[in-house]
Formats: C-alpha cells, sequence, structure tokens
C-alpha cells in the first residue's frame, strides 16, 4: 500500500554456448539460430508506481539492458536487443471510468550478427477508457494515435536485402468482459 510502490530487478547472466537467434531465417519461416561461444546478458528492469491522489496514478516501467556475444575474436551485440525500452502511463479514473495514456520508447535494435542493420528507435503513443457497470467491464483500446510508422522486427535476407515488419498504424478495438 502506500502511494509510492517501487520494484527494481537487476541481472547477469554469462553464457557458454549459447543458443541465440541470428537474424536469418529457413525455406519454412522459422528463425534460425546460431550457438555462440560466449555471451552474457545484463541490465535494470524496474516498475514504478505514484498514486498522486484518489483519482490520478502514474506508472512507469522500464529496462535497460548491455548485452554482448564473443564469437571467433568479434564481439557485437544480440540481435533484437534493444538497450532501452520505457513505457509511462498516466491513469485517471472517476467514478465507474478509467482513463489512461501510455508513451512506449524503445531503442534501436540489431536485426543481423554483423551489427550493420538495425530497427531504428521509435515512440509510441496510446490510449485506453474503461466503464465498468456491475460484472460487466467495456474497454475501448485506441494504439498508436499519432499514426508512427515503425518497425519492432526485422531481418538480413539470403541476398543482404533488408527485410522489415511493418507494424500497425493508428488502430482501435472494442473489449467487453463479464465476471460470473
Amino acid at each position: 500500500a502506500g502511494k509510492l510502490n517501487i520494484n527494481l530487478n537487476a541481472y547477469y547472466m554469462n553464457f557458454k554456448n549459447e543458443i541465440v537467434l541470428n537474424g536469418k531465417f529457413g525455406p519454412n519461416g522459422l528463425a534460425l539460430t546460431n550457438k555462440v561461444d560466449k555471451s552474457f546478458r545484463t541490465g535494470i528492469e524496474m516498475s514504478i508506481a505514484y498514486q498522486f491522489n484518489k483519482s490520478l496514478r502514474l506508472i512507469n516501467n522500464s529496462s535497460f539492458n548491455y548485452s554482448r556475444i564473443r564469437e571467433q575474436q568479434e564481439t557485437f551485440t544480440p540481435i533484437l536487443t534493444p538497450p532501452v525500452i520505457i513505457n509511462q502511463e498516466i491513469e485517471y479514473s472517476f467514478k465507474r471510468f478509467l482513463l489512461s495514456l501510455t508513451g512506449r520508447y524503445q531503442h534501436q535494435s540489431f536485426i543481423d550478427f554483423a551489427n550493420t542493420a538495425a530497427v531504428k528507435s521509435y515512440f509510441l503513443l496510446n490510449t485506453s477508457i474503461q466503464y465498468q457497470f456491475n460484472h460487466l467491464l467495456l474497454t475501448g483500446f485506441f494504439n498508436n494515435i499519432t499514426n508512427t510508422k515503425y518497425f519492432n522486427n526485422g531481418y538480413v535476407d539470403f541476398d543482404g536485402t533488408k527485410k522489415y515488419f511493418v507494424q500497425a498504424p493508428v488502430n482501435f478495438f472494442l473489449s467487453a468482459t463479464y465476471r460470473f
């Protein structure tokens, strides 16, 4: 309880012969992996929530990562491992309503072993509104409200072509939950 909640997690993992994604796909479309000599993953994850008053709450979930692979005298960053991810949310509740606004920042991450191709950093803004009526919860989600063009995954094809997975433009959906 209380107005401030903090959760902090620090980690360090040191591997020998780790099996990692190599940024390529097989003929069946499955992601391919390699075994690497040495690697480590280290970082901090934190979650902070602050309740300003009975209606207003601020929530932050962040991840800071520093990871490296050592293979044949070369050192590089593992693919699809962004060093920074930040999710910031503000919630406002009033009677049966809950409004929230969420910002997400994800730093660039590499999509190939050589660390020459990357998914660019991006920022998203999402919002939602909830209404609680007895056992029924109705929620409307509005995602990517700034209509940001972004990619969160990709790979380098056998011929060297960079291919990215385009994510959804502005979109919305409704959810209804009934509890018995």
